[in-house]
């Protein structure tokens, strides 16, 4: 069962507003994995979040850091937030596997580009990619959400705070 905490006391969202600002997010997803001495690794990927399921898909190179680590070590860390006022994010940390099904690859490849490309030759180079082997998706299972949205504090927007932050 997956839990979901506020991550600074009152400007925590809801499980519902998490999940929807990683379905609507066109941030990158800042996937934390661990190399093999322990220290840590951080990968900006395009992502895909299945509400329903609560589930977060990204693709890459199956020769890649990223793609190794978890292959040795499933946990990973992740973090999608926006740069832009009121400032708001979901981190979280799970479990990544290996999508096996070209099928479902292929089809998750699609939403996650869907989201971010425009360029039809970029679509199909990608999803001919997936086809072939030369990308792989994974799919995170997070165990936990936690969040945050400043917004919350100065629903109003009259007490000047996003004045006090650098935007």
């Amino acid at each position: 069962m997956m839990k979901v905490f506020e991550g600074e006391k009152g400007i925590g969202m809801t499980e519902r507003e998490s999940k929807k600002f990683l379905a609507e997010s066109k941030s990158t997803l800042l996937l934390g994995t661990a190399n093999d001495d322990g220290t840590p690794m951080i990968h900006p990927v395009w992502f895909y979040f299945d509400s329903a399921k609560t589930r977060i898909y990204f693709y890459t190179e199956p020769a890649l850091k990223k793609a190794r680590n978890i292959k040795h070590r499933s946990q990973v860390y992740f973090d999608v937030d926006s740069d832009k006022w009121p400032y708001k994010g979901v981190k979280g940390k799970g479990r990544a596997r290996l999508i096996a099904s070209k099928r479902e690859a292929l089809s998750f490849a699609r939403k996650i580009l869907s989201k971010y490309v425009k360029s039809r030759p970029m679509t199909k180079s990608v999803l001919a990619k997936v086809g072939t082997g030369g990308y792989v998706i994974f799919e995170i299972v997070p165990a936990y959400l936690t969040s945050w949205d400043y917004g919350k504090l100065d629903p109003e927007g009259k007490k000047g705070l996003r004045d006090a932050v650098i935007s």
